[in-house]
């Protein structure tokens, strides 16, 4: 379904760092591999690059991440790429537009969990906003703490970005008035989860969890493991997926090489409200 955004909100879509230079990320390597499972005691206390992030859209009542900074540190062993985040979060929002039951039928609550994102370069005329009027292709992993994170994955995924007309893909206003179509495509193979089918009339309980975890993900959409752990105040997070998958809907990592990429941070946000870095550059 097509979503069509006028007004002048999304003429400030621009991310203040536009034109800043890319923030380098040294992707060093490492004797051992470390263990995805939240406790970033193994990454050391050197070598952490301090990334700010900030809303993606000004003055975005929806958006409670606001303005903070995240600890990021990656990594090479082997044929494997590692990826470690850490930032402050008052609190862990697990729960995702759960089912609930009122006035005799069941309803999607507004509940939203906390997410990280980081994307990469893969073709086109990359930039930092998904509303510069370009044409590109990123690969992105997007994490939710209360959903993928039960798997054990990040859910893999491309965005195209284009001002040449695509069915299926949502429309935006560009700054300079031309419309952005963007698309986003689940990578192939078999989910990591799926949204719970129920009666929505026939009552099981007051809440019921709005999807359902699949114990048999495989493929490129399921090539991204992760896990992140909140404690005291902040969540810790850990990445890795293979330098080369093989899968053509997945950016390869090269030694030697340069790769532009972005991160995002969602504090029970969606969509646009979520507060993104500037451009990094990952050195491989």
């Amino acid at each position: 379904m097509r979503l069509i955004y006028f007004a002048a909100v999304l003429m400030i879509i621009v991310p203040a760092f536009v034109y800043a230079a890319p923030q380098s990320i040294a992707v060093g390597q490492v004797q051992s591999a470390p263990t995805i499972d939240g406790d970033l005691t193994e990454w050391g206390t050197d070598g952490w690059i301090t990334v700010a992030v900030k809303p993606s859209i000004e003055d975005d009542k929806d958006n409670l991440t606001g303005k903070l900074d995240v600890e990021l540190k990656t990594a090479v062993q082997g044929d494997m790429f590692y990826l470690a985040a850490r930032w402050p979060d008052s609190k862990e929002d697990l729960e995702y537009k759960n089912w609930v039951w009122k006035r005799k039928k069941y309803k999607r609550d507004k509940k939203l969990d906390d997410m990280f994102a980081v994307r990469f370069h893969m073709s086109g005329d990359y930039a930092p906003s998904m509303l510069a009027e370009k044409t590109y292709t990123a690969d992105v992993w997007l994490w939710s703490a209360g959903r993928s994170n039960q798997a054990g994955y990040a859910n893999d995924m491309s965005h195209l970005i284009t001002t040449k007309m695509l069915e299926n893909a949502a429309e935006y206003k560009g700054p300079t008035g031309k419309i952005i179509y963007i698309k986003k495509s689940t990578d192939e193979g078999s989910p990591i989860y799926e949204n719970l089918k129920i009666n929505r009339k026939k009552k099981q309980d007051d809440k019921l969890t709005s999807i359902a975890i699949k114990d048999n993900a495989s493929g490129s959409v399921a090539d991204v493991r992760s896990k992140g752990v909140w404690k005291d105040g902040s969540w810790y997070l850990e990445m890795s997926r293979k330098l080369d998958t093989g899968y053509p809907d997945d950016v390869a990592f090269k030694s030697g090489e340069s790769l532009l990429g972005a991160i995002a941070v969602f504090n029970k946000g969606e969509m646009e409200h979520k507060s993104a870095s500037g451009d990094l550059i990952f050195e491989f």
